[in-house]
């Protein structure tokens, strides 16, 4: 599957089985596990620690667990091949594989046993990747580099029969110099195309022109409004024969701006709304109300924060037992409860937003931008 939020949603949605599924992320990052056996031996960790789990189950929900791990452990060790993937996530249950993540972004090291794939990481990967499209215009030539997930590859390389200039003089030099102007037109109107094909089959978070300065601003009076609204600052400066790490570093500069102003304007959003009940909720009680009643546009959440809880017989979370039997009843623990307002927001199509520590957040793990 692909990291996208429509795929973690049917993740999600997954109907719950009559066994567990175990949900393993690894990271195989060779900078930091120069051999294969450095991840492996941080895999054999972290199923360790899921036979912990497995032992304080049923009998049939514990021998399918631990045929998930065997599984799980023969694929990596025998079908894996790294080449130029950092960040491997896989997904079994009744001892079967049933999908797996494969990128060039690690993930951190974790596992987990629910009745549902555990898509947390998913999420954290989602929220700092972008799809980004850097635009190289030349007057003669241009060149369309993508980035996403880690990953940077050349879309198109577009060559143009653009004249050059000449010293002929007089209505001669005129009339070639407006068939240069002429080329030059459909050069760029052409190469604003393909970035509209490329919007609307996969849209961009942002399009970075560069090149030429003057021939950068001219170009971008051919791109379509909906490519015009994802353009990302001034055009750049980039020398054509930039290497593959120095692109690397600079869409990583990108994407991180662009996270970074995403994330101030969600925050000024949820300031805004302090002390108005109606716009914004702070704290594990007030969100877990929210996300009850399907209020939650954006959830804020700092990452590893959770808190045991309960769920009734309707799907209600509570903080203590008794709270949630008045929803409705029978009703069952549940190990985290941010975890599963995780997996509820995205059941509603609410974005999440997740940090580090609480301190953007006021010293709450959680808080919500609510839609009504």
């Amino acid at each position: 599957m692909d990291v996208t939020a429509a795929d973690i949603r049917a993740l999600v949605d997954r109907p719950v089985g009559k066994v567990p599924v175990t949900s393993v992320y690894l990271n195989t990052d060779g900078s930091r596990y120069p051999k294969a056996g450095d991840y492996e031996a941080r895999l054999d960790g972290l199923l360790r620690d899921v036979r912990k789990v497995a032992e304080r189950l049923d009998v049939r929900r514990r021998e399918a667990v631990l045929a998930d791990l065997d599984t799980i452990q023969n694929w990596v060790k025998q079908e894996f091949d790294r080449t130029e993937t950092r960040g491997v996530a896989l997904f079994a249950s009744g001892g079967e594989i049933f999908d797996r993540v494969l990128i060039a972004e690690g993930f951190r090291n974790v596992a987990r046993v629910s009745d549902r794939p555990y898509v947390v990481p998913l999420e954290v990967m989602l929220g700092r990747s972008h799809h980004i499209a850097l635009a190289l215009i030349q007057r003669d030539q241009a060149r369309i580099i993508r980035y996403q997930l880690g990953r940077l590859w050349l879309w198109q390389d577009v060559e143009s029969d653009v004249h050059g200039q000449h010293e002929q003089g007089g209505w001669s030099q005129r009339r070639y110099e407006l068939g240069i102007e002429h080329e030059l037109m459909h050069h760029f109107k052409d190469t604003a195309d393909l970035l509209r094909t490329l919007h609307e089959a996969e849209p961009l978070d942002a399009l970075v022109l560069a090149g030429p300065y003057e021939e950068a601003v001219d170009f971008a009076r051919y791109l379509h409004p909906y490519v015009e609204k994802v353009l990302h600052g001034d055009p750049i400066s980039v020398d054509p024969r930039i290497d593959h790490n120095a692109l690397m570093e600079r869409f990583g500069e990108i994407e991180q701006e662009l996270v970074t102003q995403r994330r101030a304007d969600l925050l000024h959003r949820l300031a805004a709304g302090d002390g108005q009940a109606q716009n914004a909720a702070r704290g594990i009680r007030h969100v877990m109300e929210a996300v009850n009643a399907k209020r939650v546009e954006v959830l804020f959440v700092v990452e590893g924060a959770g808190i045991p809880g309960w769920r009734s017989a309707t799907g209600a979370l509570a903080l203590h037992e008794e709270e949630a039997a008045a929803f409705g009843t029978p009703v069952e623990p549940v190990d985290d409860l941010v975890d599963e307002m995780i997996e509820e927001c995205l059941r509603s199509a609410a974005h999440i937003e997740l940090f580090r520590d609480e301190v953007r957040l006021g010293g709450h793990p959680v808080a919500a931008l609510l839609r009504f």
